[in-house]
């Protein structure tokens, strides 16, 4: 059966193993080069608006941000100055206690050790007293014949006088001293008053034989024992007083001036606060004062030197649990209570900006960068007589890059404190010259 013609040219009526022709093969090819163009035209109008219709960035004025500080009120008022210093324990009165006699030590008190403590006139020990104890016999026996020796003469010189009247002659005046014996009877007085002294120097001698304490003290080193002789100038024992210490502290030379110093600048010390941490803990102190200036600056820091006394630095009055007692060579904080400064800011140190200037926060909350004169400066802290005022916010913390006029804020609490300080400071009456310790 043959095929019509139309049937040989269906594509679906074509064996799949059959390869297209010619005019076939141009349709598919149109085909595709129509889908390109389209894609491509498609992908031009687009690209073409995008281009032409950019979106453009419109130039806004930041948000003005407010840098977050902490601030803190200042008031003017009168202010002790406060230097500190450091120095070392030394003792006030020290000795070496040394023999004045020889002998045997036949007696030693159990307190006779190194830190053992004195009473003034206590005995420490005892030397032999047998030998000195004869000599005063010895001198009371000379004593007696000189004096018995002496009462004869006066009786001879009585009888010298008798003859004397009875003669009744003229003579001179060197021969009648000597026809009245007066060369016997002074010579006679002179044994007497020699025997007398000599009585007084054994029995001086034989009260040496008795080591005793001249002072309130307590011994520091000890050079003899029960048993040992000892001869005239023997060193005993090194002994420090108890009554009082003394403190050699070093200051800037600058600082003088503030202290008062009795035969400098007052009549009176300053007073003195010492701590010792290492010993007492923190927060403990002794009460002493500033006694004296020495004469020249110490070698290495050309520092000036004071010496500041502690009475009863051992605490020997207080109860043994409550004693804080000073330690001799020891190296102490002292804290010097200076002359008074009126009308002044304190401030903290870290507050200072520049070496004389500080940041405060003004009433719109703005940065005000302020010089500042300074009338004291301290280890921490710093006083002010120039560029603040009664209220004023000073800045306390850091700021990255301050700039006169920058906004600032601070914490909702800390400005409920600012405040709260604020109206307190209004309402509370001022009294002059009151004056607040540091």
């Amino acid at each position: 059966m043959k095929k019509s013609q139309s049937d040989a040219i269906r594509p679906e009526s074509r064996n799949a193993d059959q390869p297209l022709s010619a005019w076939q093969r141009w349709v598919v090819y149109a085909i595709r080069f129509l889908l390109v163009l389209i894609i491509l035209s498609v992908a031009g109008a687009i690209s073409f608006y995008w281009l032409t219709n950019r979106p453009k960035a419109q130039r806004q004025k930041p948000p003005k941000q407010a840098t977050l500080v902490e601030v803190t009120p200042v008031q003017a008022g009168t202010h002790r100055i406060v230097i500190g210093a450091m120095g070392t324990v030394i003792p006030a009165r020290s000795i070496q206690l040394a023999s004045q006699i020889s002998g045997k030590i036949v007696e030693v008190n159990s307190q006779f050790i190194p830190g053992g403590r004195f009473r003034a006139n206590q005995k420490i020990l005892q030397i032999e007293r047998k030998d000195y104890q004869l000599v005063v016999e010895q001198r009371l026996s000379d004593l007696a014949k000189s004096q018995s020796d002496l009462k004869v003469e006066m009786g001879q010189q009585s009888i010298a006088r008798l003859e004397y009247e009875l003669l009744a002659q003229e003579v001179e005046d060197r021969d009648k001293e000597l026809l009245l014996r007066g060369p016997q009877l002074a010579s006679a007085r002179a044994v007497v008053s020699a025997v007398q002294a000599s009585l007084e120097k054994a029995r001086l001698d034989l009260k040496r034989t008795e080591i005793v304490a001249p002072f309130n003290a307590m011994v520091q080193s000890r050079g003899v024992d029960l048993g040992s002789h000892v001869s005239m100038g023997t060193s005993l024992a090194a002994l420090v007083g108890t009554d009082r210490y003394w403190i050699q502290v070093s200051v800037p030379l600058d600082q003088i001036q503030w202290i008062a110093i009795p035969g400098v600048n007052s009549e009176t010390g300053s007073s003195v606060r010492v701590f010792h941490e290492t010993a007492w803990g923190s927060g403990v102190f002794r009460k002493g004062v500033v006694e004296r200036l020495l004469a020249s600056v110490e070698t290495e820091g050309r520092m000036a030197q004071l010496i500041i006394a502690v009475d009863d630095p051992l605490e020997l009055e207080a109860s043994p649990e409550g004693r804080h007692p000073l330690i001799l060579d020891a190296y102490v904080r002292a804290e010097i209570e200076a002359r008074e400064l009126e009308v002044v800011f304190r401030i903290d140190r870290t507050a200072l900006r520049d070496g004389n200037q500080v940041w405060v926060m003004q009433a719109d909350q703005t940065l005000d960068v302020r010089p500042v004169n300074i009338a004291w400066s301290g280890s921490n802290d710093v006083y002010l007589d120039n560029g603040l005022h009664d209220g004023d916010q000073l800045i306390v913390s850091d700021l990255a890059a301050p700039v006169p006029g920058m906004a600032l804020r601070v914490a909702d609490t800390q400005q409920s404190k600012v405040a709260a300080g604020e109206a307190a400071s209004e309402n509370a009456p001022q009294a002059p010259g009151v004056e607040n310790r540091p």
